[in-house]
């Protein structure tokens, strides 16, 4: 037999093949990689959240599937013990209500009212709402004030101011809801921001699908009986049933119906229109150098392609979609960033920002 000996100082140890016990060395903590540094932000106020909280007054809860909340909204509140308005008369709110006051108006009204919109499809365009419309709106504003501060600087700076609040008082923003279905989703644009003051810019409403579904005009007469500004005239809010070729080609021949303005900022808006769709959108949005734009794609299939293969296989085809949706406005002088509305809404539930530069 092999004896191996191991010598500790000068005693002698005999084993059969096994190594002497040594003594443990303390452990380390493990520190973090350095490639850490450069992965996605945790644990801070910009980080990227896929599944964000609920924001608005109607939250959804987590099921095996999005569907089961594809059911109208007044039964929804009844399957949930929520408590329906009793008094028949609707609240008429004021121009000065906060926006969640508004929204929970609108919420609630939609449901006593038996609205024909589903409790997934309310929740999608409030929470849409809530975290598009404060940098949409904030761009295109800052671009009406970036034009009227562009005039002619020979005259007097007293003059030129006036002449500025003239500029604004003749702009408006319209939000152009492209592929709008039932238009809640622009219609909330128009709801929550009213014109309080003389001198605040007027915010228009186009909503554009190929055909004016028969909930449109029910959903508009439900909104309107709490937030009467939205009927005030036929610019406030407009549907237009049109492909979105023939209202692209409108739009390029001028057929645009805010004469009464000098000057207009368009902010485009779309929720889930189907695959290549959204490129359609965003096209169309740059070429008339939209001063914002907030889209939610869906149906992904095909549309990935022009995204490298490396993009595709580490981050699959939705994000892979989104990020040459990203370059593609970028390249065209756009600031784009991502934003999420809660999973439990729909899977499918990133939005692109962008703002122009």
């Amino acid at each position: 037999k092999c004896i191996v000996l191991a010598f500790a100082g000068s005693i002698p140890y005999q084993c059969h093949g096994l190594a002497p016990r040594m003594p443990l060395l303390p452990q380390q903590e493990q520190q973090p990689s350095p490639s850490d540094a450069y992965g996605p932000k945790r644990n801070h106020p910009t980080a990227y959240d896929e599944s964000p909280p609920f924001k608005g007054p109607l939250s959804l809860a987590r099921t095996s599937s999005p569907d089961i909340h594809r059911q109208r909204i007044q039964r929804y509140y009844i399957m949930k013990g929520l408590q329906l308005p009793i008094c028949d008369q609707p609240p008429q709110l004021k121009l000065s209500s906060s926006t969640d006051t508004i929204l929970k108006t609108i919420v609630d009204h939609l449901a006593h009212r038996d609205a024909p919109v589903d409790a997934k499809e309310v929740a999608e365009s409030v929470e849409f709402y809530l975290r598009t419309a404060k940098r949409v709106l904030g761009a295109a504003k800052q671009q009406i004030v970036k034009k009227s501060s562009t005039q002619s600087t020979s005259e007097v700076v007293s003059e030129r101011d006036d002449d500025d609040d003239d500029e604004r008082k003749g702009s408006c923003i319209v939000v152009q809801d492209l592929c709008s279905g039932h238009g809640l989703t622009g219609m909330l644009f128009a709801a929550c921001n009213p014109s309080r003051l003389p001198a605040s810019i007027p915010i228009r409403t186009v909503l554009v699908d190929r055909f004016e579904p028969p909930s449109h005009q029910i959903l508009r007469d439900t909104i309107a009986e709490v937030c009467p500004w939205i009927m005030k005239d036929d610019e406030a809010v407009r549907f237009i049933p049109a492909t979105l070729e023939e209202y692209f080609h409108s739009e390029k021949q001028g057929e645009s119906n805010n004469a009464n303005y000098s000057a207009s900022v368009v902010v485009v808006i779309s929720t889930h229109a189907c695959g290549s769709l959204t490129d359609d959108i965003l096209r169309f949005a740059t070429s008339q150098a939209a001063a914002s734009i907030a889209v939610m794609p869906c149906c992904y299939t095909g549309t990935d392609k022009g995204a490298p293969y490396g993009i595709r296989r580490a981050l699959g085809v939705s994000m892979a979609a989104d990020v040459r949706r990203s370059f593609f406005l970028q390249d065209r002088d756009y600031h784009v960033d991502f934003a999420t509305i809660p999973r439990e809404v729909t899977p499918m539930n990133r939005i692109i920002v962008a703002e122009k530069r």
